[in-house]
C-alpha cells in the first residue's frame, strides 16, 4: 500500500479512537476504560502474533515501553474527557506532536528546516483556533 493510504487509515483510526474514548468515558471510570482498551489491544495482538518477530532485544523492550506510554496517556485523556468537550480536548492534546519533533531534532539529529518550522507553526495555530471559544 502507498504511504497515503496508511496515512489516511492512521488519521481515521486515531480520530475515531479519540471520539470513542469520549463516549466510553461517559460510562466508565478511567481505570476500567484503560483495562478494556488493553483488552482490545490484546485481542488484536493475538491475531497478529503469528506475524510478529518475537524476542527480547532492546527494541522489543521499547515496544513494551510504547504500550505503557500509550496506556498512561490514554488514562489521562480518559480523565480529561470526563470534564471537557472532545472538540476542545482533541486539538489541545494534539500538542503531543511537538514532543517527537523536538526529540527527533535533539536526540536523533534530524534537521531543522524552514518547512518543518512553518508546519509546526500552522499546526499550533490550528490547535489554538480549534480549542479557543468562538466569542
Amino acid at each position: 500500500m502507498e504511504a497515503s493510504v496508511y496515512l489516511t487509515i492512521c488519521i481515521l483510526m486515531w480520530g475515531m479512537a479519540i471520539f470513542t474514548m469520549k463516549l466510553a468515558g461517559q460510562g466508565l471510570d478511567p481505570m476500567t476504560l484503560a483495562v478494556f482498551n488493553a483488552a482490545g489491544q490484546l485481542i488484536l495482538g493475538v491475531i497478529l502474533f503469528s506475524r510478529a518477530s518475537i524476542g527480547f532485544s532492546k527494541h522489543h523492550m521499547m515496544g513494551i515501553a510504547v504500550g505503557v506510554l500509550f496506556v498512561l496517556g490514554n488514562m489521562a485523556f480518559y480523565k480529561l474527557s470526563q470534564t471537557a468537550q472532545v472538540s476542545t480536548l482533541a486539538p489541545l492534546t494534539a500538542l503531543h506532536i511537538a514532543v517527537p519533533i523536538l526529540l527527533g531534532i535533539v536526540l536523533l539529529g534530524e534537521p531543522v528546516t524552514v518547512r518543518k518550522g512553518i508546519g509546526v507553526l500552522f499546526a499550533l495555530l490550528a490547535i489554538y483556533f480549534l480549542s479557543s471559544s468562538d466569542s
